[in-house]
């Protein structure tokens, strides 16, 4: 019912700090009318139309996660980890994009079926919402309506960047540096816009479609142009891998003679429009242009830890640039990524006081809505309602002296009680709403089963020994 009243009450409440900030707030009630805020009130309101209670818990925004790859997660599980340059099969840090992650997407799009797709893409909406996140920027090639339709179906807020290229990546040379094909960048862009066309609801939509130029050695200066042009004709996002190999790196500054986050100036492309993923590889200048220009950067450190590689949080927001948090390719676990984002952190500073969970905490929510339009992220009156409720009365969550210091040092996603997207409740007592979750585990499983046994004959993946069923 569209006017129905439902009020949400729980121990604490986490809402905007006076000082730019986020608090926990006690005795609090937020009202939900249709599918925004209508209110947040102090003390208990008793005439709703449906109450939602948590009485041992934190009610938050709901995570944006700020960059994704939702087919990568269930196809790459199992295979990233503990790989290097001298695992059978395994492959460099700085070539792991070009020489495993494209060549086996590339491959999916080629063996499996739409329904297959449309079967691994709502595993990974599965997981994405029992995790906590109501929004995610998501890469998903051009051709996977089937992602489109899963999060629609599922009651994910989704916002796709289809990829765009020129040059992509076409695996490794003899040397292991990337090879590149010239491709026809008019036709994939058109494809972007052809998803745009079809599945983009506008501002404040549940599903909006902007424009994901692959990375800085994959796209010419003419085409990040012509999205830069488009995406401020089209009032919507740009996102866009930056630094995120030395690889990047070295081609960009052999062909442009610029960093790639220079070229991206030169382009154009750096505003608040735009969310550029990593900066593993910036330099200080860099940050002061990404810092002076209001463009977001999507962390996600635990991508990089896995292949050895450190990307601190703290270096992003002491230059003051505005910084959200992704869960990237392996394991949309929102959790996980804070607790990464702030350990790297503080190892790296030497100082266990920087990436505090409040400042974690901003970063997940508000800084990421900031970056996809505003309209999401805080838990104020007008927003769109947006919600996951924690519960915190487990034993690894009791006692609690400080619920978000225990809610991101502690907390799983097995502790979120609810989810309310868009007003509407999504996950329930850890249940998707009209989901047969065993079903859409054992369909992508098969299907991704399939793309393994195609990829160990294509000789992208290495053969293993399989036990029979």
């Amino acid at each position: 019912m569209p006017d129905q009243l439902t009020a949400v009450v729980a121990r604490w409440t986490l809402l905007p700090s006076p000082s730019g900030g986020v608090e926990a707030a006690e005795d609090v009630t937020v009202l939900v009318r249709g599918n925004r805020v209508e209110d947040v009130v102090r003390g208990r309101v008793v005439e709703a139309d449906r109450r939602i209670e948590l009485p041992h818990g934190v009610v938050l925004p709901g995570f944006v996660n700020l960059h994704n790859h939702a087919l990568n997660g269930p196809v790459f599980r199992g295979i990233v980890d503990d790989v290097g340059a001298g695992t059978p099969g395994g492959v460099a840090a700085d070539a792991i994009v070009y020489g495993l992650l494209l060549p086996l997407g590339d491959l999916a799009s080629e063996v499996l079926t739409d329904d297959e797709l449309r079967a691994v893409y709502r595993l990974a909406v599965l997981e994405l919402l029992r995790s906590g996140t109501t929004s995610v920027l998501d890469m998903p090639r051009a051709q996977h309506h089937g992602f489109l339709d899963a999060a629609s179906e599922l009651g994910l807020r989704l916002f796709a960047a289809p990829y765009i290229f020129s040059t992509p990546s076409r695996g490794l040379d003899d040397r292991g540096r990337p090879r590149y094909d010239d491709i026809d960048e008019d036709a994939s862009l058109a494809a972007a816009l052809a998803v745009a066309d079809r599945y983009d609801e506008g501002p404040g939509g549940r599903t909006r479609v902007g424009f994901g130029p692959h990375a800085t050695d994959t796209c010419s200066p003419r085409l990040l142009r012509r999205i830069a042009a488009l995406a401020a004709e089209r009032d919507t996002f740009v996102t866009i891998h930056v630094a995120q190999s030395r690889n990047e790196v070295e081609r960009v500054r052999a062909r442009h003679g610029r960093t790639p986050v220079e070229y991206l100036h030169d382009t154009g492309l750096l505003g608040p429009r735009t969310v550029v993923a990593h900066g593993v590889y910036v330099e200080d200048g860099d940050l002061d242009l990404l810092r002076d220009s209001g463009t977001t950067l999507a962390h996600c450190p635990l991508t990089f830890a896995r292949s050895g590689v450190t990307v601190a949080f703290e270096r992003f927001h002491r230059a003051g640039v505005r910084t959200g948090i992704g869960t990237d390719a392996y394991r949309f676990d929102h959790f996980g990524e804070l607790r990464a984002a702030g350990l790297i952190a503080k190892l790296t500073s030497g100082d266990g006081a920087v990436a505090d969970a409040p400042t974690l905490l901003a970063a997940a929510t508000s800084t990421g809505g900031a970056a996809l339009g505003g309209h999401t992220g805080r838990i104020e009156p007008g927003r769109l309602a947006d919600l996951i409720g924690v519960d915190l009365s487990a034993p690894h969550l009791q006692p609690v002296r400080d619920p978000l210091r225990n809610l991101v040092w502690n907390a799983t996603p097995a502790d979120v009680a609810f989810v309310m997207a868009d007003g509407r409740m999504v996950v329930d007592g850890g249940t998707v709403a009209g989901c047969d979750e065993r079903r859409v585990v054992d369909e992508a499983a098969a299907a991704v089963d399939r793309l393994w046994h195609a990829a160990e004959a294509a000789g992208v993946l290495p053969p293993i020994e399989r036990t029979p069923a």
